[in-house]
């Protein structure tokens, strides 16, 4: 029996979306950055949207704990930042934060092609007092069939 519920709406036609999901399991760095790598994707995709969560936010009691989401393009060995900073201090615990991708991406760099993966650069300019737990950033993914 098919699962037809799965199969692309009117107006995603030809597209199946998929979700990436990057756990950030490491701690948090002291006044610098700390890069999460989750992978990437076997076919060609395209990057719609993201969400950031935590169980617990972290906290630095006399700096800021930015992240940001970056596309490490492998053809031309750079990151692509696809985010503005996001304020992980300022997330509500156990809820997920939509992330806007930048408005000026053009459709090449919005796009995940294989070798290429995501990553999640947090950058602190103090102590982390409190530690993240469960820090995940969802990406969907519309997967070209």
């Amino acid at each position: 029996m098919p699962y037809n519920y799965f199969a692309p709406t009117p107006g995603r036609l030809g597209v199946l979306p998929n979700l990436l999901v990057g756990r950030c399991d490491a701690a948090i760095g002291n006044s610098g950055a700390t890069t999460y790598s989750f992978g990437s994707h076997p076919a060609k995709c395209y990057i719609n949207r993201a969400v950031v969560s935590a169980s617990t936010v972290p906290a630095s009691s006399g700096g800021t704990i930015l992240g940001v989401i970056q596309k490490y393009d492998a053809s031309a060995d750079a990151a692509v930042t696809l985010t503005d900073n996001v304020d992980l201090e300022a997330l509500t615990e156990k809820e997920g934060t939509a992330v806007a991708l930048l408005s000026t991406l053009t459709d090449a760099q919005r796009t995940l092609d294989t070798g290429d993966t995501l990553q999640f650069v947090v950058t602190t300019t103090s102590t982390v007092g409190t530690a993240a737990v469960d820090l995940m950033v969802n990406v969907e993914l519309f997967v070209e069939v």
